[in-house]
């Protein structure tokens, strides 16, 4: 995975150049949220739905949908929007190529005892193993994103060469289009896109991703330190707003499934049909050192980032 360190920060420095100048200088007068259409985002979108957000002081919240992390990333950095859930992987090297943000909350995680992931293959296409996909075309939302690292980790631990496959970044609106277009063999996607793909017999699931040692996170909510330290009384209230949303999220799955539903813009049935989400606990470090190993198992970092300075805290405390 050599192009790691090259294509990241390439994408990131080139989307950020173009948005930074955008909001620069201009007051926002709302907390505005970017994330990545998955159900994994249930946490915000019960907070949102259910008034956690404004319960803790974010009378004005606001959701945004993003294609991919990197324009989560863009979007935070230009003030377009103060919180993002951004996917591990990226959050990474954002942090690795010098970009000062903080970790506020995690969003879900992938691994042992989950079933929110999955490698879809083509019907016509043989693959029924790991080694199978060797030689083949993978399309996933983001390149290095948790979908990315989870196809990884799972592939390394039953014994395939990654470095055999092309990947291509193809976000979870197109997936379904891209396998029926047959221009590639196989999407990692995760619900309800799973669902909605296989009902519509485009492909079948090989693996579910869920063989692995270890869980790890699959998205970090994050801010700009800057931001972050200025705002701490938001930051707070982002925090415990999220923290309620899980909660509801774990008691309340019906009602979790219409939220979600509602922000995805899919049919609650479909929603439904994907299950419960695995969110992450409010112990950021953990899951920052979570990522940090899968991160260096699969020899994308060579050091960890460090969960004392990247997890934010409230100044002075």
């Amino acid at each position: 995975m050599k192009y790691f360190r090259s294509f990241v920060p390439q994408l990131i420095g080139a989307t950020l150049s173009v948005l930074a100048s955008v909001a620069a200088g201009h007051a926002q007068d709302t907390a505005k949220i970017a994330f990545t259409p998955t159900a994994a985002a249930g946490g915000i979108f019960n907070a949102q739905a259910e008034g956690f957000f404004a319960k803790h002081g974010l009378k004005s919240s606001e959701l945004l949908s993003q294609a991919n992390g990197v324009g989560v990333v863009a979007a935070v950095q230009s003030g377009s929007a103060q919180f993002g859930s951004v996917a591990a992987g990226v959050f990474f090297g954002a942090i690795e190529n010098g970009l000062d943000y903080v970790a506020v909350g995690c969003q879900s995680l992938f691994g042992p005892g989950t079933d929110v992931l999955a490698v879809i293959s083509r019907n016509d296409v043989n693959i029924t193993k790991a080694t199978d996909f060797e030689g083949k075309r993978v399309a996933v939302p983001g390149l290095h994103g948790g979908h990315h690292l989870a196809f990884l980790m799972w592939l390394k631990s039953n014994g395939a060469d990654a470095k055999k496959i092309t990947f291509l970044e193809v976000n979870h609106a197109q997936q379904a289009d891209v396998l029926r277009g047959k221009s590639v063999d196989a999407v990692v996607t995760a619900e309800p896109n799973v669902v909605r793909i296989t009902q519509a017999g485009l492909g079948k699931v090989v693996s579910r991703l869920n063989d692995m040692k270890q869980n790890f996170p699959d998205a970090f909510f994050m801010a700009t330190r800057a931001w972050a330290d200025a705002h701490p009384n938001e930051v707070i209230g982002f925090q415990q707003g999220l923290k309620d949303g899980v909660a509801f999220g774990e008691a309340n799955f019906d009602k979790t499934s219409a939220n979600t539903a509602v922000f995805l813009k899919q049919d609650v049935a479909i929603v439904k049909q994907a299950g419960k989400q695995h969110f992450c606990t409010a112990d950021v470090a953990k899951h920052i050192n979570e990522l940090n190993t899968v991160m260096l198992e699969l020899g994308l970092a060579k050091k960890p980032m460090d969960a004392a300075k990247i997890v934010w805290r409230k100044p002075g405390t």
